[in-house]
């Protein structure tokens, strides 16, 4: 089943959907100006093999919903030249595949400058899921970019990127083992990262880069029970750059860690 839903020049656009059941199909457009989709929790999509795509093109964009059922694609797409981009949700599951864009690359580009106050809270428990997320863009000091993470599981895969002007925040928590996060700010004004793992074998790549006017601060919190966790952290440009790592290592030939300030 397919729905597709197209509103231009509407100053009250909404949906609320609740879905329950398999290889189910949704497609929503919704064009200019207050969007909205959804509630967190009083409309869930539940059941396995679903597909949600969603696209809000212009101005006060909001979506929030909740995903329960296992091998789920969920793609969002906030566009273009934004406004207030606002994404929060959560997944409970397995082998999901999550995609959300705020301005989109990595490498689907669109670059409209946007100017949108870029906000983004994802939770996904369960395991084996794909988590890919972006925050393209932002014109201006005052318009930055802020996203936060919570992932409960083994064998998650999360990528973290922040683009381009504005100040940027990026809050990753994960508890589970064999987890592998990339987290990824860069351009001009003041990078923040606060990373915190907590498990076996997981590994986190994280690179802030540019940011001419502005620093770069990073702070990791590791801790392992056997198998060790892997860290590689670059920090380049002629700002100022803060490094903090607090680690425990439980393993008797220890944990890799790697540091490059250029």
């Amino acid at each position: 089943m397919v729905i597709l839903l197209l509103t231009q020049l509407c100053a009250a656009n909404e949906l609320y959907m609740d879905q329950v059941g398999d290889d189910f199909t949704v497609t929503i457009t919704q064009d200019g100006l207050n969007n909205e989709i959804g509630g967190i929790t009083d409309t869930p999509i539940t059941g396995d093999g679903n597909t949600l795509s969603m696209t809000q093109q212009g101005n006060n964009m909001d979506v929030e919903g909740h995903v329960s059922g296992d091998n789920n694609t969920l793609t969002t797409y906030q566009g273009g030249s934004a406004d207030n981009s606002f994404i929060r949700g959560s997944v409970v599951g397995d082998n999901n595949t999550v995609d959300l864009r705020q301005g989109k690359k990595i490498d689907g580009s669109i670059d409209n400058n946007d100017s949108g106050n870029f906000e983004q809270y994802i939770t996904i428990t369960g395991d084996s899921n794909d988590v890919l997320t972006s925050q393209v863009n932002s014109g201006g000091s005052s318009s930055g970019h802020h996203m936060a993470h919570i992932i409960t599981g083994d064998s998650n895969t999360l990528s973290h990127l922040q683009y381009a002007d504005g100040k940027k925040e990026g809050f990753i928590e994960i508890d589970g083992d064999d987890n592998s996060v990339t987290l990824e700010q860069r351009n001009t004004s003041t990078h923040f990262a606060d990373i915190v793992v907590d498990g076996d074998d997981n590994t986190v790549t994280s690179v802030q880069r540019g940011g001419m006017n502005g620093s770069h601060s990073l702070t990791l919190d590791l801790t392992n029970g056997g198998g060790a966790y892997n860290v590689s952290t670059s920090q380049d440009g002629s700002s100022a750059k803060t490094y903090s790592l607090t680690g425990i290592c439980v393993t008797s030939g220890g944990c890799g860690v790697t540091v490059i300030q250029y």
